[in-house]
């Protein structure tokens, strides 16, 4: 076993084609196999199955991965220390989202002093994404918390606010802020158990007192925001989720307690090892 055969490994496993792994690699999608194919053999089981959207990792391959990403984080900075260079010229990271808009103007800037590292991204709600931290399975996560977490190291990008969202044909569609007390009653299109959003804002109004009817649950604020968009009912997404849609319109809670930070999260061990490094800086850099 040696550090060709992981990375080629974690390259595999991060983006489920032998020829994208290859690609992020560097190398040739021969060289990707024949490393899977030596390291296999080494620990005696298979890793990867092949199917029709692609690959997937076997129970052994799970099993495996938390401690070869750590493996590869771990030689990856030491060869950028040895180097005495921050110029990380090939390379990958894996990111978990839940905030989009946060989150692109981080990459557009990383994307440009760092070209030839590519960004994979998993979409989860912060709770997930959290998880998938934990687990190694992804290396650094942008979600969205009511405080920071002892857990891991957190980063704060910015401060948003829940919002309600409404369509054109509503009473309240020319309002700026709503009271606590007016939602009473209304038919909410709230996002799934686990959502951050979902959390404070139903911490809020069990606050108040004020019980709230829901009509639908829906998996992403897109998904929440075209519900609104049909009329179906009101909605709440933070506040940089609501973008330029003229079918919707966002309004404030007036309540000082409906706000939350967007982190950039990954685990303490993780935090000055190589890419990971460099993009917490470029992070703490952008305003986003």
């Amino acid at each position: 076993m040696n550090f060709a055969q992981l990375r080629a490994f974690n390259a595999v496993a991060t983006h489920r084609t032998f020829s994208s792994a290859a690609q992020a690699l560097g190398v040739t999608q021969s060289a990707i196999t024949q490393n899977i194919k030596s390291l296999e053999e080494s620990v005696g089981a298979s890793l990867f199955t092949r199917t029709g959207a692609g690959i997937e990792l076997t129970a052994s391959a799970y099993d495996l991965l938390p401690r070869v990403r750590e493996v590869v984080l771990a030689l990856e900075d030491l060869g950028a220390r040895m180097s005495k260079t921050r110029d990380l010229r090939l390379g990958h990271l894996s990111i978990g989202l839940c905030a989009p808009y946060v989150a692109m103007p981080i990459f557009e800037r990383f994307s440009a002093s760092y070209p030839g590292v590519t960004l994979n991204v998993r979409l989860g709600n912060s709770s997930s994404l959290l998880d998938l931290v934990a687990q190694h399975d992804v290396d650094v996560a942008v979600v969205t918390l009511l405080e920071p977490s002892d857990d891991f190291v957190c980063e704060k990008l910015v401060d948003q606010q829940v919002m309600i969202v409404v369509h054109p044909s509503h009473p309240w569609w020319r309002r700026d802020r709503v009271n606590v007390a007016e939602l009473a009653g209304q038919p909410f299109i709230l996002r799934e158990v686990g959502s951050m959003t979902r959390q404070i804002f139903e911490r809020v109004m069990a606050r108040h007192g004020v019980a709230i009817t829901t009509r639908l649950v829906l998996g992403s604020r897109e998904a929440v925001k075209e519900a609104v968009a049909a009329g179906l009912g009101i909605g709440i997404v933070l506040s940089q989720e609501i973008g330029q849609d003229p079918r919707v319109r966002g309004m404030a809670i007036a309540d000082d307690g409906v706000t939350a930070g967007e982190y950039l999260v990954t685990l303490a061990r993780n935090r000055e090892r190589g890419v990971i490094r460099e993009f917490f800086a470029i992070a703490g850099g952008v305003e986003t």
